[in-house]
């Protein structure tokens, strides 16, 4: 079992929100990691970058599967008036890609199997 963490990077110049998940989620992990993510997004709205022009890669790579009632919450997190204009998730595995793909509904969401071709992808324009 891999302890459960995460990462959130955030450059409003980009506008970029690079986002990492570790190991076995829980509610209390998923509940702190919204809260962070929210607070850096916040934060990259007050430095400037504005909302709809996020690029966000979310690599759950090193992340196991997340339970149902986690999974619906990241949806909620990835609806499509978020401020990303394109989501790009980094997954290993089958079973990673199946449930990615149900997040990955909306256009402007992709799967890759490594980061650098979800950033070719994001930062194609």
């Amino acid at each position: 079992m891999v302890a459960p963490s995460f990462s959130i990077e955030c450059d409003p110049a980009g506008p970029f929100l690079h986002l990492s998940l570790v190991g076995d989620w829980n509610r209390v992990i998923a509940d702190r990691f919204a809260t962070e993510v929210a607070g850096g997004i916040r934060g990259m709205i007050a430095a400037g970058a504005l909302p709809g022009t996020f690029l966000t890669l979310i690599d759950m790579s090193r992340k196991n599967i997340l339970p149902q009632d986690i999974a619906t919450d990241m949806a909620r997190m990835l609806r499509p008036d978020s401020p990303s204009r394109r989501i790009a998730f980094v997954v290993s595995g089958s079973l990673h890609l199946l449930q990615a793909r149900r997040l990955c509904e909306s256009e402007g969401r992709r799967c890759f199997p490594t980061e650098e071709a979800a950033r070719q992808w994001l930062f194609a324009d």
